[in-house]
């Protein structure tokens, strides 16, 4: 985000543009709470522990609160924080909280440059972002998936579509960070992750943690597969279906009545 960058995507997009001032120093830091709302499909207005372009935060009691908040920090002994490691522009795994936002950077600022692109043009001349179904499953609500160790599940997108009829790129990612607040984090394998067809194996209902006499790990576990679908125009644009797999061990019957996908808005 510079303001060279500002200048040729957003300052210069009418009237609207023109308001959006120029920084001296650092940016606004309310963006991130406000980027957590937008409907992209990773839905982590929900649960601040999913992660989302807003960042990912933890449900915890910092030292001078009276109560739990979600913040950022964490216990490094169950390896539950609030930092992500990413893969950087340079190849090098970089462990960290911020990592928790610029992950998405890319993705966000096109959408920046998107919107701004539409308060100009005319839908015909402007980019807009694909449509992502999975598993004949429409909208952005995420999908919920009651899984066994040892049994792939199949996570088919080949159904979605972009409004441009531009060329659709597919991603599939293991979120291993997400979701883990008062859950256990699932261990799982991912086949086929450029394609729109991926196959996803649990290997564990629990993967292993730092110290084991520290947080034993029992049950259900949770793992949260990201789907990212980008469309070949100018910007570039993304969008997101969020898969949760409720992973038992082998052999452990699914729950009565296991729902797919938590009630939200659809689109």
């Amino acid at each position: 985000m510079t303001n060279e960058w500002l200048e040729s995507n957003v300052r210069s997009k009418g009237p609207l543009g023109k308001m959006y001032p120029k920084f001296a120093f650092i940016m606004e830091g309310d963006t991130p709470s406000y980027l957590g709302l937008i409907e992209n499909g990773l839905n982590s207005y929900r649960r601040p522990d999913w992660g989302g372009w807003g960042g990912r935060y933890v449900f915890r009691t910092p030292r001078g609160e009276a109560h739990a908040i979600w913040t950022q920090g964490g216990d490094l002994f169950s390896r539950v924080t609030s930092q992500d490691s990413v893969r950087g522009a340079d190849d090098r795994e970089v462990t960290s909280g911020q990592a928790t936002i610029w992950r998405w950077r890319e993705a966000y600022q096109h959408d920046f440059a998107a919107r701004m692109d539409w308060t100009v043009a005319d839908f015909q001349h402007a980019n807009h972002n694909p449509v992502v179904t999975v598993n004949g499953e429409k909208g952005t609500a995420p999908l919920v998936i009651e899984a066994e160790v040892g049994r792939p599940v199949t996570l088919d997108a080949s159904e979605s579509r972009d409004p441009d009829r531009q060329r659709l790129n597919f991603r599939w990612l293991h979120y291993a960070e997400a979701g883990t607040t008062g859950t256990h984090a699932a261990a799982v394998t991912l086949a086929g992750a450029d394609t729109a067809k991926a196959v996803v194996t649990p290997a564990a209902a629990c993967r292993p943690v730092w110290l084991p006499a520290v947080g034993r790990c029992s049950g259900t576990g949770t793992a949260h597969l990201i789907l990212e679908v980008t469309a070949e125009g100018t910007p570039r644009l993304t969008s997101y279906r969020r898969i949760i797999l409720n992973v038992r061990a082998a052999g452990v019957s699914p729950p009565a009545a296991a729902s797919r996908k938590p009630p939200g808005r659809e689109r």
